[in-house]
């Protein structure tokens, strides 16, 4: 009889060690990006090589695209349970019924805005008035940003001479002089122009409506099972972003790893240096509900959603590291 508990008692704890993860063990997940790599991503590469996703017990996997909705769309069914997206498109996804939430802030501005040439004299959004803006297209966080600075500046697409489609190669189109004016990723699409054809003035949509950005966006799933898992991508990214301020030498070397032909382009280190302006912030991670509320007024206003969502439900600043 001893021999027999003997060996039902080993069978349970070989069955118990089994069913359970080693101490080591990491949980796989998979982080979508938005976009395909880039400098811009350099926090999600420092996290990654400094092990803070891992030593919170994940195994991260990155998943590039350009397709946002698609990435969210995948988190709202739980095939996904992470990703970097704009404010913007979580309102959206809320509204047609995805359990979407945004769970950390990560860009503190809205990273869009208007270039204008420096020999225009533009220098507010008023001064758009009677003149050609491009947008890469009338949908996305762009044109949503641009109908946002209108609205500031109270005007309307009325006003100007045309809002006009290009795509999104804009350097070529407006160095060409074929627009006055260009809706443009604040971070990179400046320096760009600049490089290939002078100094340009950057209205900034950021200085007249303060609209949510991009940041950490999982699920009610996985906030209802997987708290911990919230807890840990957000202070790992917070980790990652933090010493990619403190040193964006280190940040870049390390993007090279990550990033297709980076190099070492004085172009994308200033991609880098004006990204972290848009980081920057004494409450990192934090949601602003006046900018959440903003952000959905101005969908509503564009005829985007019809009916609010509950924006308490949308974003939490519940899982913010401490400290």
């Amino acid at each position: 009889m001893r021999r027999k508990a003997f060996l039902i008692g080993l069978a349970l704890i070989v069955l118990s060690a089994c069913g359970s993860p080693r101490p080591d063990a990491k949980t796989p997940l998979t982080l979508f990006l938005g976009y395909i790599h880039n400098v811009q991503f350099a926090p999600v590469y420092v996290a990654l090589e400094r092990g803070y996703f891992a030593d919170a017990g994940l195994n991260v996997t990155l998943e590039p695209s350009y397709n946002e909705t698609d990435g969210l769309t995948r988190i709202g069914v739980n095939q996904l349970q992470f990703g970097v997206i704009s404010g913007e498109q979580v309102i959206l996804a809320r509204a047609k019924g995805a359990p979407s939430v945004y769970v950390y802030q990560w860009y503190q501005r809205f990273p869009v805005g208007v270039a204008v040439p420096a020999t225009a004299n533009i220098t507010d959004p008023k001064g758009l008035a009677g003149h050609v803006v491009s947008v890469p297209a009338k949908y996305g966080a762009s044109y949503i940003g641009f109908e946002a600075l209108l609205k500031a500046a109270n005007l309307k697409d009325s006003d100007l001479k045309e809002v006009r489609e290009i795509g999104f190669n804009t350097a070529p189109i407006f160095c060409a002089h074929q627009v006055d004016g260009a809706v443009v990723y604040v971070a990179n699409e400046p320096v760009q122009i600049e490089k290939a054809c002078g100094k340009v003035t950057v209205i900034k949509i950021s200085d007249y409506a303060n609209l949510v950005a991009n940041g950490l966006v999982t699920n009610e799933t996985t906030i209802k099972q997987h708290s911990d898992w919230v807890r840990a991508m957000n202070a790992a990214l917070a980790k990652g972003i933090a010493d990619t301020i403190a040193d964006p030498s280190a940040a870049y070397t390390i993007s090279q790893k990550y990033v297709q032909d980076l190099g070492d382009d004085p172009v994308q280190r200033q991609v880098l240096t004006n990204s972290i302006e848009l980081w920057k912030t004494a409450k990192p991670g934090y949601s602003d509900p006046a900018a959440w509320k903003l952000t959905q007024d101005t969908l509503i206003g564009m005829g985007l959603i019809s009916t609010p969502v509950d924006l308490t439900a949308t974003f939490s600043n519940d899982f913010l590291p401490s400290g």
